[in-house]
């Protein structure tokens, strides 16, 4: 596994923790340490999927610096979700599963099908 990408899973795992210890609702923060480990693509990407697909346009995202771009991201929640859906992504767990071809079948003298298979 990637040294970013225990990084990353520690970070949010700390993330988490502090939620899930918090007695009262926590105001949705993001760290900016965190710039670190995403490109300015992967930042890009992030807002896009925060706001349905588009990027509003009071945001000149060109003109922005990363930090800025981690501000309109606004909570760590919304880099979480993406980091995990792109993990899932490339796991080697997915599509590693072998389906059994199913025979196929022709049909008997009752019109009923009946596999191939012997």
């Amino acid at each position: 596994m990637k040294t970013d990408t225990q990084n990353l899973m520690k970070h949010f795992s700390s993330v988490l923790r502090t939620r899930a210890n918090s007695k009262e609702a926590t105001e949705p923060s993001i760290s900016k340490s965190i710039s670190r480990f995403l490109s300015r693509k992967e930042l890009i990407e992030i807002i896009k999927e925060k706001f349905s697909g588009s990027i509003p346009k009071e945001h000149n995202l060109v003109e922005l610096e990363n930090e800025q771009l981690l501000d309109i991201i606004g909570d760590d929640m919304y880099i979480i979700a993406y980091c995990t859906q792109k993990w899932c992504g490339e796991s080697p767990l997915i599509g590693s599963k072998k389906t059994e071809k199913k025979e196929p079948t022709k049909p008997n003298s009752n019109g009923k099908g009946t596999s191939q298979k012997k």
